[in-house]
C-alpha cells in the first residue's frame, strides 16, 4: 500500500488526506500545531461572485463552490459530526461610488449565473446605494469544519504526529526524506499543505496577509452581508466580523487599530451593530501569491499546494479531489498547470 504523508493540517491538507485514505492510501499527516492553520479561524465564505473572480481562478472556485453540498455531507458520514452549511446566497453591499460592482453583476448575470438587485433594507446605512444578491454563494462555518476534519482523520485511522518539518531533503526533483525536530520521516509521497509558511521548505513566491477578525453577539444579520470593507456572517451562536488585510509578517499581535478597523467598518455598514458584544477576536495569516492565485508545484513524489490566499476554504473540495485524480488515477487536470508554480520562473 502506498504511503503518503501530509504535511500541514489545514483545510486543504486535511482535505486531500480524508480523500486519500478514503481511496486506500496508507496517510499520515505531520503539523507542527494543529490549532495554529488560518482555517480555523476564517470566515468561511463561499464567494467566488461577491469577491470578483474572474477567469479560470473563478472557474477554479464555481466548481469548488458546486462541490461543497456534497463535500460536506460525505464528510459528515465519516466523522459523524455536523456542519453548518448555508447555501442561500450573499448580499453583496454596493457602497456609494462602487457603480462598477453594478456592471460585475451584469456581467454574471449574462453568462447565466443567479443574480438579483436588491434595494438596502432599513437595517443597513445610508451609505449603501445597492445589494447584490448572489443566490448560489452561501458559507460554511470553518470551526466546525475543521473540527470535522480533525475526528475524519482519527476515525480513519490516519496517523497524527505533532513536530515541525524544518527540511525536505532532495535529490533533484525528489523527495528523499523530511526532517523534523523530532526525527525523520520518509514515504512514496508527500503533499505539502503548510500554507503561509510553505516558504520555509520552498522557494515559492508565497507570503503571509495578516487577518483580524471578532466574534459578537446580541446583533441580528439574517445573511452574509459582504462588501469592500468589511463582512458581516450570521453563525448559530454569534456573528462573524471579518477582516482586516495586513502586510505585518507573522505577527500575532491584535492590534487597537485592527479593532478599530473592524469595528467602524462593520457600523459603515449595520450602524446598530454598535450595541454588539464582543466574544473573542481571531488573527491568522492568508497565504498570498503575486498574481492572488493558488500555487501548485508537483515533483517527481511530492505536491506542494499553496497561494489560495483568501479563498483557502472555498478552494478545499476541488483541491482535494484533483490530488485524488493526480495520485489515484494518474491524472494531471488543466489546473495543475494553470496554477503552477512555474509561471513565476525567470524566462
Amino acid at each position: 500500500m502506498t504511503k503518503i504523508i501530509v504535511i500541514g493540517s489545514g483545510v486543504i491538507g486535511l482535505s486531500s488526506a480524508l480523500l486519500l485514505s478514503y481511496a486506500g492510501f496508507r496517510v499520515s499527516v505531520i503539523t507542527r500545531n494543529p490549532e495554529e492553520a488560518t482555517s480555523w479561524v476564517a470566515g468561511g465564505m463561499l464567494a467566488p461572485f461577491s469577491e470578483g473572480l474572474e477567469g479560470l481562478l473563478f472557474d477554479f472556485s464555481y466548481e469548488s463552490l458546486k462541490e461543497y453540498p456534497s463535500f460536506v455531507s460525505f464528510l459528515g458520514d465519516v466523522s459523524g459530526q455536523k456542519v453548518d452549511l448555508w447555501m442561500e446566497g450573499i448580499n453583496r453591499v454596493v457602497l456609494k461610488g462602487e457603480d462598477e460592482l453594478f456592471s460585475k453583476a451584469q456581467a454574471y448575470a449574462e453568462k447565466g449565473y443567479k443574480v438579483e438587485l436588491l434595494e438596502p433594507s432599513s437595517l443597513l446605512s445610508r451609505d449603501v446605494q445597492g445589494i447584490i444578491h448572489y443566490a448560489e454563494e452561501g458559507w460554511v462555518d470553518a470551526q466546525m469544519l475543521m473540527d470535522a476534519l480533525l475526528f475524519a482523520v482519527s476515525r480513519m485511522g490516519m496517523e497524527f504526529t505533532i513536530d515541525h518539518i524544518v527540511r525536505a531533503h532532495m535529490e533533484e526533483e525528489r523527495v528523499v526524506y523530511l526532517e523534523g525536530l523530532k526525527g525523520k520521516y520518509e514515504a512514496d509521497f508527500y503533499l505539502f499543505c503548510t500554507g503561509a509558511w510553505i516558504k520555509t521548505l520552498f522557494d515559492l513566491p508565497v507570503f503571509p496577509i495578516k487577518g483580524q477578525a471578532l466574534k459578537v453577539k446580541d446583533v441580528y444579520v439574517s445573511r452574509v452581508h459582504y462588501s469592500s470593507v468589511s463582512y458581516i456572517i450570521p453563525r448559530s451562536r454569534y456573528t462573524y466580523v471579518g477582516a482586516t488585510s495586513e502586510t505585518d509578517g507573522f505577527n500575532p499581535d491584535i492590534t487597537l487599530e485592527g479593532l478599530k478597523t473592524l469595528s467602524e467598518n462593520a457600523l459603515r455598514i449595520i450602524p446598530s451593530m454598535k450595541h454588539a458584544r464582543l466574544i473573542s477576536t481571531l488573527v491568522g495569516f492568508r497565504p498570498a501569491s503575486p498574481d492572488s492565485m493558488p500555487i501548485f508545484k508537483v515533483g517527481e513524489n511530492y505536491l506542494v499546494l499553496t497561494g489560495h490566499h483568501r479563498n483557502g476554504i472555498l478552494h478545499a473540495p476541488i483541491t482535494a479531489k484533483l490530488v485524488e485524480s493526480y495520485l489515484v488515477r494518474g491524472e494531471k487536470t488543466p489546473y495543475m498547470d494553470v496554477f503552477s508554480a512555474d509561471r513565476f520562473k525567470n524566462p
